[in-house]
């Protein structure tokens, strides 16, 4: 087995746990006891769901970290298939999970910049799970990169 090939299943899993973890909770937001996600608004004795009653900007980002979950999973169910398969067909799983991880990577990028820039103006502070979601966009990445680079790796060491 390669090193980088379970190096990018690792954090492929780390960067969809978090992804996960940064879309379901609800400390985006926080302004004294109040906290807020993408989908509800708590305060100490009860939380409320926003449901479709928010602005443009975070229905895109709902949707875009959606879709960056896809892609995570994705790329992470992929890899983990190139341990008993390296293709299906003529598609290369090493490659689909590489531009599966970017893909998410770019969307969960949108999602949270888009987010950041509707609420820089409020004065509210940021949470942990705000916090998560940033760290998924770059883990995505090196995932990509990781896999990438251990596709290459792969395909030298079969040419030998």
């Amino acid at each position: 087995m390669n090193v980088l090939q379970i190096s990018s299943v690792v954090c492929s899993f780390v960067s969809l746990l978090l992804l996960l973890l940064s879309l379901g909770s609800n400390y985006w937001v926080m302004n004294g006891d109040r906290h807020a996600g993408l989908w509800n608004l708590c305060d100490p004795t009860v939380c409320v769901s926003f449901g479709l009653h928010v602005g443009v900007v975070d229905h895109i980002a709902r949707a875009l970290m959606l879709l960056g979950m896809i892609g995570g999973a994705v790329s992470f169910f992929g890899l983990c298939a190139t341990f008993f398969k390296s293709q299906v067909g003529s598609m290369s799983l090493m490659k689909t999970s590489a531009n599966a991880s970017i893909l998410a990577a770019f969307w969960a990028l949108i999602a949270m910049a888009s987010f950041t820039g509707v609420t820089s103006h409020l004065t509210v502070s940021y949470g942990w799970s705000f916090s998560l979601g940033w760290a998924s966009c770059l883990l995505f990445l090196i995932t990509g990169v990781l896999t990438h680079l251990a596709r290459r790796d792969l395909s030298g060491a079969e040419s030998f």
